[in-house]
C-alpha cells in the first residue's frame, strides 16, 4: 500500500468574498460615505452637541444664579470689600476663571470623543 491519500478542502470562492466584505475596515464605510459611515458621523455630532450642551447648561446656570442669588439675598447685595461691591468683585471677577475651567474641560472632553472616534475609524 502507498502513502494515504492527501485531504483536499474545498471552499466556494463566493463564501471567501463575503467574508472579506464583512471584515471591511469601519474607515472604509465612512469614507466612501454608506449608511453606516453616516451613523458613525451621526453618532460623532451627537457626542459633540451633547458635551456642548452640558457645558453651556452648567456655566449658564452659574451665570444666571449668581445675579438671581445677590437678588434672593439682600444682604449679600448689599456688602462690601473694602470700597468695592461683593456683587462687582463676584460679577466681574469671579466668573472669568468658571468659564476658563469650563473651556478647559470642554477642550479635554471634545478631544477624547474625537479620540475615540479615530481609534474607531482605525478598527482598534
Amino acid at each position: 500500500m502507498g502513502p494515504a491519500p492527501k485531504r483536499v478542502r474545498v471552499v466556494s470562492p463566493r463564501r471567501d468574498a463575503r467574508r472579506r466584505k464583512e471584515k471591511r475596515p469601519d474607515a472604509v464605510e465612512f469614507t466612501e460615505q454608506t449608511g453606516l459611515g453616516e451613523i458613525y458621523l451621526t453618532a460623532l455630532l451627537r457626542a459633540q452637541l451633547r458635551l456642548s450642551l452640558a457645558i453651556l447648561v452648567a456655566v449658564g446656570g452659574i451665570l444666571v444664579g449668581l445675579p438671581a442669588l445677590f437678588l434672593l439675598v439682600p444682604g449679600a447685595a448689599a456688602a462690601t470689600l473694602g470700597p468695592v461691591p461683593v456683587i462687582w468683585l463676584v460679577a466681574g471677577v469671579a466668573v472669568y476663571p468658571i468659564v476658563l475651567l469650563a473651556a478647559r474641560l470642554h477642550v479635554r472632553m471634545a478631544e477624547r470623543i474625537e479620540r475615540d472616534f479615530t481609534d474607531l475609524m482605525a478598527g482598534r
